[in-house]
């Protein structure tokens, strides 16, 4: 049922119904973890785009480790299989991009 309203707590609530992209959170380890191996790999892709590659080499890095060693997250770790490639693909991008800077200069 559709509600004419302006007040959007108007309208009927499914139980069902996942929530708006705005109020997800991350609730798990391993999501966090993947989400440190997509920042890895989207460093090691976008390395010529100067401080671009590096920056999302350290957030890869840094999600890594939080996700393996933060007590605020639910569930088990990820494995570490996972784990090594989020740090080793966040740590290749680093290295590719500031080698790449300094082949420019």
């Amino acid at each position: 049922m559709t509600v004419t309203s302006p007040n959007f707590d108007a309208r009927e609530l499914d139980d069902d119904m996942p929530p708006k992209w705005w109020n997800r959170r991350i609730r798990t380890r391993a999501q966090v973890t993947e989400y440190a191996v997509m920042f890895g790999a989207l460093s090691i892709v976008s390395f010529w785009a100067v401080g671009l590659g590096i920056a999302a080499g350290l957030i890869a890095v840094a999600s890594a480790l939080w996700a393996d060693r933060s007590p605020d997250l639910s569930g088990p770790r990820a494995e570490r299989s996972d784990a090594a490639l989020a740090i080793g693909t966040g740590i290749v991008g680093i290295i590719v991009g500031l080698g790449f800077v300094a082949m420019v200069m």
